[in-house]
C-alpha cells in the first residue's frame, strides 16, 4: 500500500513541476518585459526569477510557523488480534471471530505546530508537532459457535472507552500551481505517534489535494484576501503490521469472568434441560449436537478459566485499519497581510470526520 501510495504520489509531483515551469516559459511569451526588482530574502530558491517574471506579488513570505487546532474522528475495524497468557495458547478460542468486535473508533484533539519554508516558489516544506488527547472506544459481543454455525455461546455487549495521550512529529511537502485567482495544491506528509498504550509507533501517512479561487477582500489592499477551496485527503496507517500491548479484562470489561461462567453454565443446563425432553430413539440426532455442544462449552470454560484470561493482565498483538480512508476537504484562507492568515478546514466522509482551524505568522530572512 505505501509503496502504490508513494508511486502515485511521485507521477502528481513530476507533474506539478511540469506545469509549473511550462507556466514560466508561456510567462515569457505573454507577459511585457518587467524591470527587475531586487528580491530582499534569500529564500525562495528562485525567488529573484518570479520577481522578474512579475509574480512577486505572489509569493508569500518564505518562513512560516503555525498553530492549529486538530479534531479528528476515524471508525477502524480489526483485522487481526492475538492473545499471549503466559504459557496457555487460546488462540483457537479467544480469537478475532470469537471476540466479535463490533465497534472500534479513535478520536482525537490537540494542538498542531508547524514551521515551514517555501523552497522554490512552488515548493514549500514543513515540519510538525503535536500534543494529542483523545480516547479509544471499543465494543464486542464474545460469541462462540459450533462446527456447523450454530451460537452455543453469546455473552452481551461490552463497551469501554480508554484515555490517552500522545505526541506526534513528522514532515511534509506542499506544492502550489496558480493560474490567475485560481490554485492547485497538493500536499504529501508522514507522522509517527508515540503513546504509553502501544509499545510501537503508529505511522500515517497523508496526501491530499485541493481546488480553489482567491477572492480579492479590497482594492487598495491586495494582501488582503479569501481563498476557499475544495479538495480529497487520503489517510492511512503505514506499514500496517499492527502492534501489541497489554490488557487487564477485568478492569476494561468489569465482571466479564463471572458473567462468562454464568452464561455458560446456564447454556449447559439449558441443554441437558433440552436432552431430559427428548426422544432417544427418534431424536438422538439432536441429543448428540446438543451433548457435543455441552463438551465444547466445558472446554472452552475450562480452558479460559485455568488460563485467567480473564482476571490477569495479558498481552496482545492487534491490527486495525481504517474503515474509509478517504475524506472531502472544505475550507478557507484569510490572509490580512503578508505576516497573518487564518485557517480552517472541514474533511468528512462516512466513517470520519476532521476538523482544523489555525492561525499562521510569516516573515523573512
Amino acid at each position: 500500500m505505501l509503496k502504490i501510495l508513494i508511486t502515485k504520489r511521485a507521477n502528481i509531483l513530476v507533474f506539478m513541476l511540469l506545469v509549473y515551469f511550462i507556466s514560466f516559459g508561456q510567462s515569457d511569451m505573454l507577459r511585457d518585459s518587467i524591470p527587475d526588482k531586487v528580491y530582499p530574502y534569500k529564500l525562495p530558491i528562485w525567488g529573484q526569477k518570479a520577481y522578474n517574471k512579475g509574480y512577486g506579488d505572489q509569493l508569500q513570505l518564505p518562513l512560516g510557523f503555525n498553530m492549529n487546532y486538530v479534531y479528528a474522528y476515524i471508525d477502524m475495524k480489526i483485522s487481526e488480534f492475538t492473545l499471549n497468557i503466559g504459557d496457555y495458547d487460546l488462540s483457537d478460542i479467544i480469537n478475532i471471530e470469537t471476540l466479535n468486535f463490533t465497534e472500534v473508533s479513535a478520536t482525537s484533539s490537540g494542538l498542531n505546530y508547524r514551521a515551514d519554508a517555501w523552497i522554490f516558489p512552488f515548493m514549500n516544506v514543513y515540519g510538525l508537532f503535536s500534543k494529542i488527547q483523545g480516547e479509544t472506544s471499543v465494543r464486542l459481543q464474545p460469541t462462540w459457535k459450533d462446527g456447523v454455525g450454530n451460537i452455543i455461546l453469546q455473552l452481551p455487549e461490552f463497551g469501554a472507552t480508554v484515555d490517552f495521550d500522545a505526541i506526534a512529529y513528522g514532515v511534509g511537502t506542499t506544492l502550489v500551481f496558480g493560474y490567475q485567482n485560481y490554485f492547485l495544491s497538493t500536499d504529501i506528509n508522514y507522522s509517527a505517534t508515540d503513546t504509553e498504550l502501544l509499545d510501537n509507533q503508529v505511522g500515517v501517512l497523508n496526501l491530499s489535494a485541493r481546488l480553489g479561487y482567491k477572492f480579492d477582500l479590497s482594492t487598495k489592499n491586495p494582501d488582503l484576501f479569501l481563498a476557499a477551496y475544495v479538495g480529497i485527503m487520503n489517510r492511512d496507517f503505514v506499514g500496517a503490521k499492527g502492534s501489541s500491548g497489554s490488557i487487564q479484562f477485568n478492569e476494561v470489561f468489569p465482571n466479564i469472568d463471572s458473567i462468562f461462567n454464568d452464561k455458560i453454565d446456564a447454556r449447559i443446563a439449558e441443554n441437558n434441560q433440552a436432552i431430559a425432553n427428548l426422544n432417544p430413539v427418534t431424536d438422538a440426532g439432536e441429543i448428540i449436537k446438543l451433548e457435543a455442544q455441552n463438551l465444547t462449552l466445558k472446554e472452552i470454560q475450562t480452558r479460559v478459566n485455568e488460563s485467567g484470561a480473564f482476571s490477569n493482565s495479558i498481552n496482545y498483538f492487534i491490527k486495525k485499519e481504517m474503515i474509509q480512508t478517504r475524506t472531502v476537504q472544505f475550507g478557507f484562507n484569510l490572509q490580512l497581510n503578508k505576516h497573518l492568515m487564518f485557517r480552517g478546514e472541514y474533511g468528512i466522509s462516512g466513517s470520519q470526520k476532521f476538523i482544523l482551524t489555525g492561525l499562521q505568522y510569516r516573515f523573512g530572512i
